[in-house]
């Protein structure tokens, strides 16, 4: 029987055949060639048994193909979830079979890589929105204040008690003017450069933090690129000499 041939590239061929019986892909998710299961975790017609059956296959590559089946159930996609190879959890928020139940395996994972990677994905349902902006994990929150298509979750995240969230909030595109301004005054110096650097600021913040009591934040409004002449102008009269430096610096290339 070629499912059972001592070779390699004649057990592949059946692997591959798109006529091979269910029945024969079956027995084959045990064969001893990483090559051979791995043919069959790429297949988008094995039955789901088989797919199922190699979600504990040895081989982390074998799980990682099967990751990135477009057909792979989504309880193999949740059973994968718990994965111990790092490869294999991190690229499951990406897959379109991921739906609501393994979001919330995802949100139930001690891995917090594994979280803000599925945070920082668009188009989330209300559940996992609601689980992910109360995270434990201040880095998986910011992945979410940074990516969120959520208006109501967006603004949550700005008064979040972490500076790390609200910086990660500088980066939303949809982070409104108004919000931008109050970032912008944030009792972080960390999160008032961040404002610098999202190039939303209005003219008139910026000509107010060239006054800022941090001098990393004035540093930052120094070296930006988009910073206005006349900002740049006062900066280079600061009392510190490495936004001066800056400033002129920026100043020059302008000229």
């Amino acid at each position: 029987m070629r499912a059972r041939d001592q070779k390699v590239q004649v057990r592949l061929s059946v692997a591959t055949d798109p006529a091979t019986p269910p029945e024969i892909l079956q027995a084959m998710a045990a064969d001893p060639s990483r090559t051979v299961r791995r043919a069959l975790a790429a297949r988008t017609n094995a039955p789901g048994q088989v797919l199922r059956e190699l979600a504990r296959d040895p081989d982390p590559r074998t799980r990682q193909i099967l990751a990135e089946n477009p057909a792979c159930p989504p309880d193999v996609l949740v059973a994968l979830v718990e994965d111990a190879h790092w490869s294999v959890r991190w690229s499951l928020p990406d897959r379109p079979a991921a739906d609501i139940e393994v979001h919330r395996a995802i949100c139930r994972s001690t891995d917090e890589v594994l979280r803000r990677l599925l945070a920082e994905r668009g188009g989330l349902d209300e559940e996992t929105n609601t689980k992910l902006v109360a995270d434990p994990s201040p880095h998986v929150r910011a992945g979410l204040a940074a990516h969120t298509d959520a208006p109501d979750i967006l603004a949550v995240l700005i008064a979040d008690a972490d500076p790390k969230v609200r910086t990660g909030a500088t980066e939303n595109p949809l982070t409104t003017t108004t919000q931008h301004r109050l970032l912008a005054r944030d009792r972080s110096a960390a999160v008032r450069a961040a404002a610098v650097r999202s190039e939303q600021l209005p003219y008139d913040e910026l000509q107010r933090l060239a006054h800022d009591r941090s001098v990393n934040v004035r540093w930052w409004l120094a070296t930006w690129p988009t910073t206005p002449d006349p900002v740049l102008r006062v900066l280079a009269a600061d009392s510190h000499r490495d936004v001066v430096t800056q400033a002129e610096a920026r100043l020059k290339k302008s000229t």
